[in-house]
């Protein structure tokens, strides 16, 4: 090689992340990946690489962004290159935040294509959800302009390594050149072996993101000469985490316990953890310690009494599972009150392979067929209540499974008119709109303490009061299109 490389790997960033809702935990984080990022130019390293999750949050706030891009800026005076992925918690259906950056000169985003420097050349893969690894197709990468070393970006769990989904050794066996490290983010600690002749290395998160992470934060340094590739690891020095433990005895004297126990301690600006262990029947105020640590100055104040397993869920080990969010989000839709067109259009609006132009185009011809299905002559009776027990002129409501869209192979009419006399308009005629039955009087009624006398007496007066057919205001009930969709 002409010279040596050295490249700062990082990752897992989560800028904005307002943990403890403590908005002084959220500057925490951007400082974090700002220290990361003067280190980069103290070093005079020549790229920096991140491994994903840049931000927290798919929809950062402004001042993240801001914050970000101040961050950015700074290698881009010193004429170092960032390049990145996108990882899951950031991952838009579209255009990515990263590449608002690639479009300023501040970012470069890592793909099929190398980012080549000197004979080294650096690919990336986004994150891709579980369910859709298997599927993944390489054909996109070719060994055309590949360099003497090869580096792929992923932002993954990764087998060898703890709670793995993909394996290194499919990776590494799929690529049409030979790959010399697997660059990798999304799991929080430092890591580093070897699979073959390959490194794979995590370089931790540059922020604790929960109690759990104890360890330092970290990041690499990847350096290539003649010699190889060594990975090396440096600290990051972050807010620190306290962990005071109390072991409650007898009944007496427990409160001097706990305040002699705090005042061994130095909390002023920490995130404290005071763990409560012992004696069950031992009643505590966990304000009256709360208040005890905020005069102590500590920033956060957690407390986990573990006798009683109050506070100990927040930061627990705990089994993990992982799953395609937008499957998840397809089930969580499906459980909802939706009619055959919402959820109609809802399928359209988050297909990704309909491009936003078209959107209205796609909607407006589905929407078109299923309205070409339905029979508007048959009137539907307030298919959006859902008690059997309510009855208007003597007919049982239909209750029309609109969830599964289409009610067992029939249309929403062809369903209504198992329930609907051909004479109906006749029978809801006799019904004064005062006394009707409607979606308005059960609303009105639901959360009232007597909202089943309030229905009861609906249907006696309905049941004794005949109305007047000359009366104006007995008339047939009026059927809107939103009734069909």
């Amino acid at each position: 090689m002409e010279r040596e490389i050295r490249i700062l790997h990082t990752g897992d960033t989560h800028i904005g992340y307002r943990q403890y809702h403590s908005e002084v935990r959220r500057q925490d984080f951007i400082d974090a990946f700002s220290s990361v990022i003067d280190d980069a130019i103290d070093m005079k390293v020549d790229v920096v690489v991140h491994a994903g999750d840049l931000f927290d949050s798919r929809n950062p706030t402004l001042e993240d962004i801001l914050d970000t891009i101040k961050v950015l800026l700074k290698l881009k005076q010193q004429k170092i290159p960032f390049l990145s992925i996108v990882g899951n918690h950031e991952s838009k259906q579209h255009t990515q935040w990263l590449d608002l950056f690639e479009s300023m000169d501040i970012a470069s985003r890592l793909g099929t294509k190398p980012f080549l420097i000197d004979g080294v050349a650096i690919y990336g893969i986004d994150n891709v959800p579980r369910s859709k690894i298997p599927l993944y197709d390489y054909s996109d990468f070719t060994a055309e302009n590949c360099g003497k070393w090869n580096l792929l970006v992923m932002h993954q769990l990764m087998a060898p390594f703890p709670f793995g989904e993909w394996d290194c050794e499919d990776v590494i066996s799929s690529l049409p050149f030979d790959l010399h490290a697997i660059l990798l983010g999304d799991y929080h600690k430092h890591e580093k072996t070897k699979v073959g002749s390959t490194w794979a290395t995590y370089c931790g998160s540059t922020e604790r993101n929960s109690a759990s992470e104890s360890d330092p934060r970290t990041y690499n340094i990847i350096t290539i000469n003649d010699d190889g590739l060594d990975i090396s690891r440096r600290n990051i020095v972050t807010r620190d985490f306290l962990f005071i433990p109390v072991e409650l005895r007898g009944k007496d004297a427990a409160y001097e316990l706990i305040i002699n126990t705090i005042k061994g301690y130095d909390v002023a600006g920490k995130v404290v953890f005071l763990d409560i262990s012992g004696n069950s029947d031992v009643s505590i105020s966990y304000n009256e310690i709360e208040g005890l640590l905020a005069k102590q100055e500590a920033l956060v104040t957690r407390i986990r009494d573990m006798r009683h397993s109050e506070g100990v869920s927040e930061d627990m080990d705990v089994e993990v599972s992982f799953s395609d969010p937008d499957e998840a989000v397809k089930r969580e839709i499906k459980n909802m009150t939706l009619t055959s067109g919402g959820i109609l259009i809802d399928e359209v609006v988050r297909d990704s392979s309909v491009p936003k132009t078209k959107v209205d185009l796609e909607t407006e011809s589905k929407i078109g067929v299923l309205l070409s299905t339905i029979d508007f002559s048959v009137p539907v009776l307030n298919i959006g209540l859902r008690d059997s027990s309510q009855v208007v002129g003597g007919y049982e409501k239909a209750e029309l499974d609109v969830e599964n869209e289409n009610n067992h192979g029939e249309t929403i009419a062809e369903t209504a008119e198992k329930y609907v006399p051909d004479n109906i308009s006749e029978q809801v005629s006799e019904v004064k709109d005062s006394n009707m039955i409607t979606a308005s009087t059960t609303e009105r009624v639901s959360n009232d303490e007597t909202s089943k006398e309030s229905d009861d007496e609906i249907l006696q007066d309905t049941e004794k009061k005949p109305v007047d057919k000359g009366d104006v205001h007995a008339k047939a009930r009026q059927y809107n299109l939103g009734d069909y969709l």
